[in-house]
């Protein structure tokens, strides 16, 4: 609650919030490129138009440095389907895994 009235209280946090959705709103009246060209040359070539979610596009969009995600995971997997629980199905155990990863950011709020 705090946080929202101190948001009221700086105009330059209202102002920031109002041209990202002027952004957002201007992305989403776009055309959608064709799949076979590259997002991030896209938001290269935007990023004078769109700064905002250009800056969010180079962060969600860019490949992650290792593999120790993925090697995590696949780990994870292993204590969830082993030899004595062999009958869980696909479906309950990509539950499991994904309340697992993301309990825990859940949980920081």
């Amino acid at each position: 609650m705090f946080d929202e009235i101190l948001q009221e209280n700086n105009p330059f946090a209202r102002q920031r919030t109002s041209s990202t959705a002027q952004q957002l709103d201007g992305y989403l009246s776009e055309v959608p490129i064709p799949r076979s060209n590259n997002p991030l040359e896209f938001w290269r070539t935007n990023q004078g138009r769109f700064p905002d979610l250009a800056q969010m596009a180079r962060r969600y969009l860019s490949a992650p440095c290792t593999s120790t995600d993925s090697e995590r995971l696949f780990s994870a997997a292993s204590h969830v389907i082993d030899e004595k629980r062999n009958r869980l199905s696909c479906e309950k155990a990509e539950k499991l895994l994904f309340i697992k990863k993301n309990l825990p950011l859940f949980l920081k709020k």
